[in-house]
Order: C-alpha cells, then structure tokens, then sequence
C-alpha cells in the first residue's frame, strides 16, 4: 500500500516517492519489563471486540503493528516498520485501546512521552535518507507561513 501510495505520488509530479510524506500506525502496550506488559494486557487482549475470541495474542503482535513489551522493544519494533515500508515522518499510537481503564492509559503516554517518543525522534532524524523530507510539523507549517506573509507585500510593492 505504502508502495503505491509512492508511486502514484510521483506519478502526479508531487515529487520523488521517497518525498511522499507517509504515516503509519500501530498500538502499543507496555512497561518496564515486557513480562509485566504481557501479564498485565493479556486479559484486555483476551476480552476486548476487536481482538479477542480470534488469532492469540502472540499471533496478533507478530501479524499486526500491535506491540506489547517495554519501552525498548516497542523502540525496536517501531523502527523495524521502516525495514519494509522505507523511511516514513510520521508515526500514530494507539494508546487507548481493548477497554484500558483511563489511569492505565494515562501511564501508557507518560510511558511513550518519555521513554519511547525522544528515542523515536533521534533515531528517525539519523537515519533520514538525503532527499526525504522531515515531517511537517506545525512549527514548520507556522514558519513557513510567516515567510511567505512577509513575501507577499514585498512583491506587491515590486509590482
């Protein structure tokens, strides 16, 4: 899907297909250790409508973005993604997911907020290919927007 997204991007002339910023997503469970995360998601897992009654949760994680473990394996997991859809700007977690009790969650994004997000970002910015461009962010979106305010009435007044 990835691929074709790419190519048809560059088949529009918006670019090469590595320019194509792309996204993916995935849900995420953890904590400190992965047996912990395992024990403690299982029962979600095991009960919720979208997943139980169905594949094991082994199954599940190993056919699916779904990633139960620490920190660090949903680090590792994450940057696996780029081994088959290529380098990629963004990145979705689904956090609150299978009936997790709102408290639950709330340690799941401090979790990923200081652990897994700052780990994500400089390992992504390293291995940027040359050409592929960072993602847009709304500072970004801001700073090019003042520029191109501060443009326009300096090519008005040329005119």
């Amino acid at each position: 899907m990835v691929d074709l997204y790419r190519r048809r991007y560059a088949h529009y002339g918006h670019g090469t297909p590595e320019q194509a910023v792309v996204g993916l997503g995935g849900q995420v469970f953890m904590r400190k250790n992965s047996q912990d995360a395992v024990r403690e998601f299982r029962p979600y897992f095991d009960n919720a409508p979208v997943y139980g009654h169905g594949p094991s949760l082994e199954e599940f994680t190993s056919q699916t973005p779904l990633t139960v473990g620490s920190p660090q394996e949903v680090i590792e997991r994450t940057l696996s993604f780029r081994d088959y859809v290529g380098d990629y700007q963004r990145q979705l977690f689904l956090m609150d997911h299978a009936g997790l009790p709102l408290k639950t969650v709330l340690e799941q994004l401090d979790l990923l907020g200081e652990e897994v997000v700052p780990v994500l970002r400089k390992e992504f910015a390293n291995l940027r290919p040359a050409g592929v461009p960072d993602a847009p962010t709304h500072a970004a979106r801001v700073a090019a927007a003042a520029t191109a305010a501060q443009q326009t009435p300096k090519e008005e007044a040329q005119a």
